[in-house]
């Protein structure tokens, strides 16, 4: 692929975010994405069948950032606490910095019509059983616990933190 498709592709990846964001998933068409990114929609339709696919592709990217830091951090830190702070500082710092990351990936979690794929459904039990497993080596999670309790606080809970701060519910303190 030539280096100014590459641009163009992170244009097009841009443009569909922002809108998806501003417009809502159903709202966002490739015509408005390809507006906002400055192509035709042939142009769209040449890298992608369909807007789901497009999503697809964004959502995989920007969820493999924070899947690729939680797997470094399995293997770096020695508590799951420490993983953890260190997690939720990455999203934090996340949503500070590009609010609408945070914003999209909340706004696709909560679509009932967009199924996750595949990949990161499997590194979302990768990344649950390896942090059970470390935990009920090192005391921090009871094996009473099972890996859904472990996902849920993990991906959960800071995902739910961020929209409240993005919506000014709760400080934009940084962890």
């Amino acid at each position: 692929m030539r280096e100014t498709d590459l641009v163009k592709l992170e244009e097009v990846k841009s443009a569909a975010l922002k809108t998806i964001v501003e417009k809502g998933y159903h709202g966002a068409t490739i015509s408005l994405i390809a507006k906002k990114a400055g192509v035709s929609d042939g142009y769209l339709y040449r890298h992608y069948a369909n807007k789901i696919e497009l999503i697809k592709d964004l959502f995989k990217e920007n969820m493999g950032h924070f899947h690729n830091l939680i797997f470094e951090l399995i293997e770096s830190e020695n508590k799951i606490s420490d993983i953890l702070k260190k997690s939720f500082a990455f999203l934090a710092e996340t949503g500070k910095h590009t609010p609408e990351v945070t914003a999209f990936i909340f706004i696709m979690d909560h679509d009932h019509n967009f199924e996750f794929p595949e990949d990161v459904k499997d590194n979302f039990i990768k990344i649950g059983q390896k942090l059970w497993d470390k935990g009920i080596q090192t005391g921090e999670i009871s094996n009473k616990r099972n890996v859904e309790d472990v996902l849920t606080i993990t991906f959960g809970l800071p995902v739910k933190m961020l929209e409240m701060r993005r919506k000014g519910i709760i400080s934009n303190k940084l962890i």
